[in-house]
Formats: C-alpha cells, structure tokens, sequence
C-alpha cells in the first residue's frame, strides 16, 4: 500500500496548554480545536496554531498578528507580544522545546493505541535505508515517513504533528552534526526500534573523530525502553560490529551482514551487480528468498539488509520483506538516473561525505558499462582539520574510477593535488560549469556517464541544469 500522506493533527486549546503548562490569554472559552500546526507565516492556514520560533537572525514573535490574520486561531509564543494577535495565545519559554512537546504528547497518545516507531541516522545512507524501510514496511503495515529533510529539532517535531492518526508504522530520520542532537530527537519520538546505518566521517569537523560520531550515533537509544529497545547495525561497519560496547545500553542488538560476518542473523550472498539492479539472496534463521533491488552500488545491498531486518522485527515474513524492494525507487537527488541521448546523468547531489563519495564512484563504472565515465565533484563540507586529507583522497579515487574528473570548492587544490593535475579544479561551480560544457561540445555524441555529487549547499544542481540545457539543444 503507499505511504500515508502528511495531515494536519488537530488539539484542543486546552490541551495544548495542559501540555505546555502554561495559560492561555485571551481566552473565554479553551474547548476549541486547532487543526494543524505551522511556524512560518507564509504555510498557515485557516484553523491553524502559529507557532512561533526564535532565532540568531529571525523571530517568529512579530508575526503573530500576521499569522492571525491568515486563519491561524491560536499563537505559541516564546516572549510577550508587542500587540495582542488577536486570538487566544500563550507564552512559553522556548518555542523549539514547545514544539518537541506538542509532539511527543501526540506521540504518546498515538502509541497507546498501538503505533510503532522506527528511528533511522547514520553518517550516510539514512535518507535511502528510511524510504527503504518505510517501502518495506508499507507492503503489510499503514505507514509513515519523514519527508524532505525533516531529521533535525525542527524537522522531527513537524513530521510527528504531521502523522496521520490511523499510522500503524512511523519511520522517523534523524540527523545530527553535535552531540546531544540525537538524544533531543529521540526522547520527542520514543522508537521502539532503531537503525544506525554506518559510522562515517560526516561531520568529523564538529566531533573531531569517529569514537565521537560514534558515540553521538548512539544516543538514539536514550529514548528507547530498555526492555523492548532493538538495535538494528550492519555488522560489516567497523565501529558497529563493537557489540561489547554497545551492550553498555541493554538493547537487542541486531547484526546483519553482505560480508558474511559470524555475528549476523541476517545475510546476504551471491551478490551480483548489473547496469540496472543488485540481486542477492538473503538468509534468516534457515529461510533463505531472493532480492532485486533497482539500483547498482554493493552499499545499497547493506542499506536493503537493514530495511528489510526492520520489516522482520516489525512482523513481516522474509521472504515478503525481500520481494517488497524490487519496485523500490530511490529519491530525488540520490542515485537518480536521466538518459538524454546517449548521456546518461547520475543526480546524487543530495548531500556528500568520504564514504558515499567513493560508494557512488565505485559504482559510477557499473552503470556506465563502456560509455566513458565522468565525475563531476563538488566540496564535502563539515570535515574540518580531516578536509584536505579527505578531498586528496577521493581526488586520488578519481583516477581509479572515473575516465575524467571535475571538481569546485574551497579544497579544489586538494581535489587536484590528489587527482594529479589542476586542469580541471576550479575554485567556482561557474568556472566548472564553463570548463565541463566546452569539453563537452568537443565529445558530442560520444556515449557519456556523468555522475554529480557534492555537498547539500553547493547547489550541484546547477550543474546539471546546466549540462540537461546543453544536451537539450544538441
């Protein structure tokens, strides 16, 4: 069945007051319902609840009024208006902890009707192994799934006062880049069961090493009970394989393996790679079934073991966990493939770190098959004293996987210090975008695979909005 949509959850005044432990103002009757909640002026709606948010460079408390006069009929406030909105409000401390509040007593409410939630993070791969598991989960169970990137203090709580009533299943992403974020998200939504996908290098520049990202990573299972908290971790990631470590929390640990690892309940063998699909066959506890996931990477056959680990926690048969992934599509931005002629284009630029880089470029020469293979790289942010390092090094990668490669950034030197030569590094995504077109006219058509990734605020996206109006014109 498809994922349940988003919704507008509705609350009494009255409730919502209870649950803030604070007074409503203007105010003579509190049994009114809210239906939906925003904190941005520009999405409300009529019956909303406006709640504002503060920060270093906006205040969401000037616009109460606004709100008001857009149909929201009750504000959340952090600080005392300047001008009654004109419908009943309350003053909080915080409106960030108000939101998380209001979201976990939804949550509650909803779980003593028997929801179930899995929480996803990682270093990389959280957004994929999240649709992966919300699609595996969907084939028996009503379930829903953050959206966009909804994984952070604010994100979470939106996702959760977005879920529809009638959600069996809730898969909940979480990001973090400190420590101490985790632990936030996780206390709001309570999983009964979580994914760590790997521990990477994202990051690295805030928490200044892996036992550290690794130890963030772990505060997922502050919110969890004790008593019934699974852990789901690939036993093929260094860090995750630690189990003596992570019995310091007396969750269920669930290992599962494409590396036949002896800690695994849940393997993969017989892995073969082709242009369009993975195919494997998976084996738990005697029962083995067949999986084709369509996509190429052997990374994605991890993030496929953890998915469908979670369907078999939350109930569903092997070989029905397994057989759910073959219509499986990945997300924009992430492995997305667009043939325009005889170029083939790899959208991957949702976001960037080492370990996905040199995944996506290992399986840049599978999907290319005898077309000449093209990597056009963008910056990998947050890395901190480890950038330079890390940008020689997939530099360096480059020459391995790819035929020819382009990079832009502020370590575009690294880049080409690794790759061997400078010709094409540029500090500026346009003098990389210029460069790449011209080489480009001067190959046309010449059977071509060019994948694009790079950090999230790079915008790669251009990039290929520039090469899709070239070819387009051809």
């Amino acid at each position: 069945m498809p994922l349940m949509n988003e919704t507008a959850v509705a609350m009494t005044a009255a409730n919502i007051a209870e649950i803030l432990g604070t007074a409503l103002r203007d105010c003579a009757d509190a049994s009114f319902s809210v239906q939906g909640f925003s904190t941005d002026t520009r999405t409300v709606q009529p019956g909303n609840c406006f709640l504002a948010l503060k920060g270093e460079s906006f205040n969401g408390n000037a616009y109460a009024k606004a709100a008001a006069e857009k149909g929201a009929v009750l504000c959340i406030l952090s600080e005392e208006p300047a001008e009654a909105p004109g419908v009943p409000y309350l003053v909080t401390e915080d409106g960030v902890a108000a939101y998380g509040k209001l979201a976990n007593a939804y949550l509650r409410a909803q779980k003593a009707k028997g929801l179930r939630v899995v929480a996803v993070t990682g270093s990389s791969g959280k957004t994929t192994v999240k649709d992966m598991t919300a699609h595996v989960l969907s084939a028996k169970y009503r379930t829903y799934a953050t959206s966009g990137n909804h994984n952070n203090h604010i994100g979470v709580p939106y996702t959760l006062l977005h879920m529809p009533a009638e959600t069996e299943i809730a898969v909940i992403e979480m990001g973090m880049n400190h420590f101490g974020e985790i632990d936030r998200l996780t206390r709001i939504a309570e999983p009964d069961a979580a994914i760590i996908t790997n521990i990477g290098t994202a990051h690295i520049g805030n928490l200044g090493s892996q036992e550290n990202i690794f130890r963030a990573k772990l505060e997922v299972l502050n919110g969890m009970d004790p008593a019934k908290a699974k852990l789901i971790v690939p036993a093929d990631d260094a860090f995750l394989a630690q189990t003596d470590r992570i019995a310091l929390h007396p969750a269920q640990i669930c290992y599962s393996s494409r590396t036949g690892s002896s800690k695994a309940a849940l393997t993969a063998d017989g892995i073969t790679e082709t242009a369009e699909s993975m195919r494997f066959t998976v084996s738990f506890c005697g029962e083995t079934a067949a999986v084709t996931l369509p996509m190429t990477g052997v990374h994605n056959v991890t993030d496929a073991l953890l998915a469908i680990h979670a369907g078999l926690l939350c109930g569903m048969t092997l070989s029905d966990a397994a057989r759910a992934l073959a219509d499986f599509t990945p997300g924009a931005m992430r492995s997305e493939r667009v043939q325009i002629g005889k170029v083939m284009i790899i959208r991957d630029y949702y976001n960037a770190n080492p370990e996905a880089m040199e995944a996506a470029l290992r399986s840049l020469g599978t999907v290319a098959g005898s077309a000449k293979k093209i990597a056009v790289l963008g910056n990998m942010n947050e890395l901190g004293d480890y950038a330079a390092d890390r940008h020689r090094t997939l530099g360096d990668q480059c020459r391995t996987y790819a035929d020819t490669a382009y990079f832009c950034g502020v370590n575009y030197r690294d880049f080409a210090e690794g790759y061997g030569t400078s010709d094409t590094a540029f500090e500026t995504q346009e003098a990389l975008i210029t460069a790449l077109l011209r080489d480009l006219r001067a190959q046309a058509g010449v059977p071509l695979c060019i994948l694009i990734k790079g950090s999230r605020g790079l915008h790669m996206e251009r990039v290929n909005d520039a090469l899709t109006d070239l070819l387009a014109h051809k």
